[in-house]
């Protein structure tokens, strides 16, 4: 709601002023809905993540772009003139920029698509690029309607490190009834399912979305041999596409699909 009440605020009053050209994203979510809308030429700084490929499902464009700790002493030099928070962090920031008149949006938590649109059309309306982002909203309404649907529902898991396992009403489930697929967990929100427990109640699949690199002590439990012996069929997915709602987030829904 808060959102949408930005949005409108934002539409309300209209082109009069002039687009910001000093944009800090002080939150990974944040990060990308700014790359996909503002010149590269305008975005001042990123958050401390936004280059990390695990997480950030833009980092291999923003190389090059300054990035920013969400504290004063380096946010303040760099002269925002907007600046995009998410919910959590950066309120001490946020709240000095406001004191200066700087404009802040705060982004709340996209758990689904009609939350991501909200988000994205809000930071476009904050950049000025209202035009832009119907475009962007356009294509992403385009490419979760060309996911073709399915005669069955198969039942799938998001299984990650330490068997954490998001549930019912969370960003992964909304991408899982994206792809036609119906979420296995036994549970609203997030918790952990057991291998013994996956192994006594098989899913139709199990999606695994392992960060990069040599695998970590926590994910060992997702090579485990039980799991290979039960010949569930798996499907591995960008991490970063189901680390923050953005863009970036119906990707995960066309490859889970195919």
């Amino acid at each position: 709601m808060l959102i949408r009440a930005a949005l409108a605020l934002a539409l309300a009053a209209g082109p009069v002023a002039a687009k910001p050209q000093r944009v800090v994203s002080l939150n990974l979510c944040a990060d990308q809905f700014v790359v996909a809308l503002a010149e590269r030429g305008r975005i001042a700084a990123l958050s401390p993540l936004a280059a990390d490929p695990s997480l950030s499902a833009v980092a291999a464009d923003v190389a090059w772009l300054p990035r920013v700790r969400t504290v004063a002493e380096e946010v303040l030099p760099l002269r925002p003139d907007l600046a995009i928070a998410g919910p959590w962090g950066a309120a001490r920031v946020a709240a000095m920029l406001e004191a200066r008149g700087v404009t802040v949006l705060r982004l709340g938590l996209a758990e689904d698509f009609d939350a991501i649109l909200d988000h994205l059309r809000a930071v476009a309306a904050a950049l000025g690029e209202t035009a832009r982002g119907e475009a962007l909203a356009a294509s992403i309404a385009r490419d979760l309607a060309a996911i073709p649907p399915r005669a069955d529902a198969p039942r799938a898991l998001v299984w990650q490190a330490r068997g954490f396992v998001p549930g019912r009403g969370t960003l992964p489930d909304a991408v899982l009834r994206a792809a036609g697929l119906v979420n296995a967990a036994p549970f609203a929100g997030y918790g952990f399912v057991p291998l013994e427990r996956l192994l006594a109640d098989p899913p139709d699949l199990v999606v695994t979305a392992p960060a990069a690199g040599p695998p970590s002590l926590s994910e060992a439990l997702l090579e485990h041999p039980a799991l290979a012996r039960a010949a569930i069929p798996r499907a591995r997915i960008d991490p970063a596409w189901l680390a923050c709602g953005g863009p970036q987030t119906v990707r995960a829904a066309a490859a889970l699909a195919r």
